[in-house]
Parts: C-alpha cells; structure tokens; sequence
C-alpha cells in the first residue's frame, strides 16, 4: 500500500455561510485576525492524498480523525504530511494548524442507537444528551460538481464515478446540528471518521445522530455527536464530531 504524498492546497471559505463565524466582521468579534476556514473545507483536502494513495478502499472502510487546532484564514497555503499514520497539516509559516491520524482500513465501527428520529418542531437553544432528530436531503451531482470546483479538488475519480466527496458528506454531518440546535456562531472542532462505503450518486441521503456529551472548553459551549451518514439507505460515513456551538466573544 502506498503511503501518501506530501500535498499543498488553498484554503478557501467557499461561500457565504449560516455561520457567521465565517464572515470577517464576526470572527474579529471573537478574536480572529478575520473569516475562518471551516473545518469541513480543510478536513475535504486533507482526505485528497489519502485517497489519492488508498483509493476506493479508504472511502469504502478507511478512517482518519482530524482536530483544528490553530485558525485558518482564507487564501493560506497549507501542506498536509503523512507520516506513520499521523496527518499534519502545516501553515506557511510551519505552525500545525491540523492534527490526526488515518489509516487504509478500520474496524467497523458500533452503529447502534443511530436511527430514525423525527425532528422536533424547533431548534433546541441547549443540546443534551440524546437522539438528534434525522436529516433527509437530496444528494446531487451536480451540487458535488459544485463542491470540487468550490475546494479546488484535484482528483478526477470524483466526477469519472459521481462519487460524493468526503467533504459533501462531513457537511451533512454539520447540517445535524444546525438543524437540531438554534446557533450564533460556531466552531467545528474535531471529527473522528470511519468510511463505511462509497456515496454513489443521485442518492437520497440520510443522517442521524445522537448528543453524547455537552460541556465547556474554555469560555464556549461545547458539544459531542455521533453521526451517521447513509446514501440511498446504505451506511457510508460514521462520524465523533465535537463543536464549539456557543461562542463567547473575546474581552
């Protein structure tokens, strides 16, 4: 099995988003230097050697867990570096802006409890413990011809097979959470994924999920979900995602 590459790319914030956490005004509010790069974007190229080297086996039973550890600002470019399993992905000036570990294949993980629940009438102000209500939406090619001209994906296997991109379907496994908590602005922290099958479209696709703890990390609001993520009823992405979904602004 080869091991993958070392690979540069842009980071962009691809479009104007819910999440003002994004929009340059908001995030200096918070501290920022300006808008951040959503971990969903950076997480979407760090995938890109990995399947460039592992290929359709990693996106049918590989893994790869990545924390955003240091902000990213539109325009950067950052090297992501594989080593032994362990995923870097470094700032121009060499700081690690992103940290984790990936590997070709993985046990499969525990999906129980992750099921059909109908959503409730409004978004919760405080996440707690328990099932988040299912997201259904449908997956296009031609919103994932969107999504690789958006991030500046190299790969061609994407649009040869009408495969949907790692990314696409991280964004659904955010998408849970908008839809199931009423938020301000936000921040995506760390996701731990393990690649169940290929998402091949057109497919309806399905999320559910479910709060496994909620706390503080610093001066935030933070919470804990399990997700999983099916295309056309079959299990393709389960997912640990942790956020920011209460944001204090900087004193």
């Amino acid at each position: 099995m080869d091991a993958p590459a070392p690979h540069r790319f842009v980071a962009r914030v691809v479009e104007e988003s819910e999440n003002k956490i994004h929009d340059d005004g908001v995030a200096r509010r918070f501290g920022f230097s300006g808008a951040l790069v959503p971990g969903v974007e950076l997480f979407a190229r760090t995938t890109t050697p990995l399947v460039a080297a592992w290929g359709q086996e990693w996106l049918s039973g590989g893994r790869i867990d990545l924390r955003f550890r240091r902000p990213v600002y539109d325009g950067e470019e950052l090297l992501v570096e594989v080593s032994d399993g362990r995923v870097t992905v470094s700032g121009p000036d060499g700081e690690v802006r992103c940290l984790g570990s990936a590997g070709h294949t993985a046990d499969r993980p525990d999906l129980v409890g992750l099921a059909e629940v109908s959503a409730g009438a409004e978004p919760v102000v405080d996440p707690v413990a328990g099932p988040f209500g299912s997201v259904h939406e449908a997956g296009t090619i031609e919103e994932n011809e969107w999504y690789l001209d958006a991030i500046g994906e190299p790969l061609p296997l994407y649009r040869e097979r009408s495969w949907a991109h790692p990314g696409l379907l991280l964004r659904l496994v955010n998408r849970l959470l908008m839809r199931n908590v009423a938020l301000g602005p936000w921040i995506h922290t760390s996701s731990d994924c393990r690649f169940l099958g290929v998402a091949r479209l057109p497919a309806q696709m399905t999320v559910h999920g479910r709060v496994t703890d909620v706390g503080r990390r610093g001066r935030h609001e933070e919470v804990g979900y399990d997700a999983l993520v099916l295309a056309g009823g079959e299990p393709v992405l389960q997912v640990h995602h942790t956020a920011l979904y209460r944001l204090s602004a900087a004193g």
